[in-house]
């Protein structure tokens, strides 16, 4: 018998396919707005308001409830535990907005310019109206109604990169960013509700029961945000704007294939193992086989755009950027690392496991700030990469760790589930490395290095496939893919 029944099995493959077109629409689209601005702006621009914008993730992550979360986790929510979990993520809002403002005088001296003030006091002013979106969008993720939300986000996108580019070409500076920016925040709110019937009300009658389910997730999202943005908060107070501008966009640019392919697998992870009634020996299968289907996804991209960053920094952004492309390749594989936890991690929030998740975190990043303290003086910025790099593999490997201890996963069937992708990985990278070494930085050598990169990969996979005996992982799910469309033309 299969380890997941075919109804959740079906639910979690179109759910997956409907969060990867949600993350990689809206990503095709700032893609081809990060192509545009990046010849309307300098790298200074895009530096300012990234740095005002780290503020308003470190004031996200100290205070966010996670009141969606408490909603997925649970089969069956009541009216009032909705209108409660609404409510409290407008007070959320609303609080959030006004630390902002507090934080207004600290941030501009902090990274010594006046314009973060103006840029943070539109978005403290955003993130108050925002707070307020309709909680019905939560509501068709418990549904599995991925669809709504990839219209949902790709709409917000849409508004948010045509006011951008507008405002570049009147503009052309940090200006730009902040007003396309404002109009995704507020745009979206109004979206929630144009395309969701449901009409929430104020009620705080369930937030006490949300807290307490929500609280150590409030802790590990904290960690989450300083430990992932720890750096860019250092990068940003010993470079220059330009030079932050540079290690920023190039962060996000590595990050961005392994960022989106990894979390849209997961997106519908975790509401369709919540609910599922098989024994714990079948879900822990299913956490095996997306572990694998996950692995061999990312870390190929993470390791292919690694070894074409420099041609690929130069043709997407443009010769004021190359300084970016040693970015781009270090974050590329860091991003690689950190997906390939995400199965394990869904599993331990499943089961309540959150307080061991939050401690693993901040393990992560006190490591961090130790390695970081050691680099940095001998390799500037690229030693906080390094410094990354680092805490990415610890906390990878406590997170199994913590799957294998508290959850029954056995830990040799989790790192079997990464070597045979991460091999592939290796060996993609090396030819391909030598390749664009050979080839140059031209458009033909970009093509024929993802060619070369892509095809040696795939044959790894299916030749290491069929001689491991056809394992259950992304092979397989693509063959039943396959195989089902088949018999349903017949």
């Amino acid at each position: 018998m299969s380890f997941l029944a075919p109804g959740p099995k079906l639910t979690l493959i179109k759910g997956a396919a409907w969060s990867l077109a949600t993350r990689w629409g809206i990503r095709l689209v700032g893609f081809l707005n990060t192509v545009v601005m990046a010849r309307l702006v300098l790298p200074e621009d895009y530096g300012i308001v990234a740095m005002a914008f780290l503020v308003v993730g470190l004031v996200q992550s100290l205070l966010d409830f996670s009141a969606a979360t408490a909603l997925i986790r649970k089969d069956k929510v009541s009216r009032d535990e909705i209108d409660s979990a609404w409510t409290l993520r407008g007070i959320q809002g609303v609080l959030m907005a006004g630390v902002m403002m507090l934080a207004t005088p600290v941030a501009a001296f902090y990274f010594s310019d006046t314009r973060v003030t103006t840029i943070l006091y539109v978005f403290s002013a955003c993130v108050a109206l925002s707070g307020f979106s309709n909680i019905g969008l939560t509501l068709a993720q418990k549904q599995f109604n991925f669809s709504l939300e990839f219209r949902y986000q790709l709409y917000s996108k849409l508004l948010s990169v045509f006011m951008t580019i507008l405002a570049g070409w009147w503009f052309r500076d940090y200006r730009a960013l902040v007003i396309g920016i404002a109009c995704g925040y507020l745009g979206g709110a109004l979206l929630s509700y144009w395309m969701h019937p449901y009409r929430p009300r104020w009620n705080t009658t369930e937030i006490k029961s949300i807290w307490l389910v929500t609280r150590w997730l409030m802790l590990a999202n904290i960690a989450g945000f300083v430990l992932r943005k720890g750096d860019e908060l250092v990068a940003a107070r010993i470079g220059s704007t330009s030079e932050f501008g540079l290690y920023n966009v190039g962060s996000d640019l590595g990050q961005m294939p392994t960022g989106e392919v990894g979390p849209a697998v997961l997106k519908s992870f975790l509401p369709v193992l919540a609910s599922m009634n098989e024994t714990a020996a079948d879900i822990n299968a299913t956490v095996l086989k997306t572990l694998r289907v996950v692995a061999t996804l990312t870390l190929p991209l993470g390791f292919g755009l690694a070894a074409v960053a420099s041609p690929a920094t130069l043709l997407i952004l443009g010769s004021a950027w190359t300084g970016a492309a040693p970015y781009v390749a270090a974050f590329a594989i860091v991003g690689a690392i950190y997906s390939l936890g995400g199965p394990v991690t869904t599993l331990l929030t499943l089961r309540g496991h959150t307080r061991s998740l939050s401690a693993a975190v901040w393990v992560e990043f006190c490591l961090f700030v130790v390695c970081a303290i050691v680099l940095v003086p001998y390799y500037g910025l690229m030693g906080l990469v390094m410094a990354r790099a680092v805490g990415a593999v610890v906390n990878l490997f406590v997170t199994f760790w913590l799957g294998s201890k508290q959850c029954s996963l056995r830990l040799m069937p989790i790192l079997a589930s990464i070597v045979r992708p991460l091999s592939g990985a290796l060996l993609m990278y090396s030819v391909v490395d030598a390749l664009v070494g050979y080839l140059g930085l031209g458009i033909y050598s970009l093509a024929i290095s993802i060619l070369a990169g892509a095809s040696l990969f795939f044959m790894w996979s299916l030749l290491s496939w069929n001689f491991l005996g056809r394992p259950e992982g992304f092979e397989s799910t693509l063959l039943e893919i396959v195989s089902s469309r088949g018999h349903a033309r017949k």
